[in-house]
This record gives structure tokens, sequence and C-alpha cells, in this order.
């Protein structure tokens, strides 16, 4: 059994066959495309508000409390502690709720620039300007106090999904 293994011959034809080829759409295609996939309805969009603001206050609430009362909670290390549970739960709320933004106003930057797109590169700029004073004090034990703006960008967040969810319920 062993001898007819070893003496196989190896096949010549490909394990995995090619995939066929995508036909390339041309750019009338790919605007109906788009015009089809940011067209959704008055409700799905009032869910999708709801939900980041939602998720922008349970996870965002927690940074705002560490931001004004962090350094009261623990002894010299408290400010590194502070920072990192910050960027965890800030990191949560980008994902959620300025990722969306982000994603459609990319999408729509073609034809307009939007305010959202504004706001979500302003949270996500603000968050990623904290990282760094984030990872000092993780590698540095002498920490800035609060060089983060985390609380910033998931205020930011917060008021504008908030107002969207509120603009849309109105309709």
């Amino acid at each position: 059994m062993r001898r007819e293994l070893l003496s196989a011959t190896p096949t010549t034809e490909p394990v995995h066959p090619e995939s066929p080829e995508i036909p390339q759409q041309n750019e009338k295609q790919q605007d109906d495309t788009l015009d089809a996939m940011l067209a959704r309805p008055i409700d799905q969009r009032l869910r999708e508000y709801k939900y980041r603001f939602a998720q922008a206050v349970v996870f965002g609430l927690p940074v705002l409390v560490l931001q004004y009362f962090g350094d009261s909670l623990g002894g010299p290390e408290a400010r590194k502690w502070v920072g990192l549970f910050q960027a965890l739960l800030a990191g949560w709320v980008m994902y959620v709720g300025a990722a969306g933004m982000l994603f459609e106003g990319i999408l729509l930057l073609r034809r307009r620039l939007t305010l959202e797109l504004l706001v979500a590169l302003l949270a996500v700029g603000l968050y990623l300007a904290g990282i760094p004073a984030v990872v000092q004090a993780l590698v540095v034990h002498d920490a800035p106090r609060h060089a983060v703006w985390f609380h910033l960008s998931v205020m930011l967040v917060v008021l504008w999904t908030g107002i969207q969810w509120f603009r849309l319920s109105r309709r």
C-alpha cells in the first residue's frame, strides 16, 4: 500500500478551478448600485441611529465618568487604567457609532461632502489623538493628566446620533 502511494504520479490538474471572470461594471451601474445601497427607508435609518445612540450612551457614560472621577478611583496608577478603559470603551463607541457614518460619508464623497462625514472624521480624529497618551501611560509610568480626548469623541457621537434619531423620528 505504501509503495502504491509513493509511486503515484502527481496530477497536473489544478486543485481549485479558477473562478469565473467577473464582468466589469461601468460607472453608471456602480452609481445605481450605490444609490440602491444608500436609499434605505426612513424607518431603517431611524433604527440605525437609535441603535448607534443607545450603544454610544451605554458605552460612553463610563468614559465620561472616568474622565471626571477616574483619578479618585485609584492610587498612583489610576491614570494608566483610566486611559486604558477609556480607550477600550470609546473605541467601541467609534466602531458602533462613527464607523457607519464614516463609511457612508466616504461612499458619498464623490457626489458631495456631508456634515455626517465631518462629524465622524472629527470624532475618530479625537479618538486617535488620544491613543499615544494611553500608550505612553502604559509604557512610561508617568502619564500626563488626561491628555486624551476620548470623552469629547464620545460626546460628539452621542450628540450627533441623538440629534439624527430625534430628527428622523419627527418625520
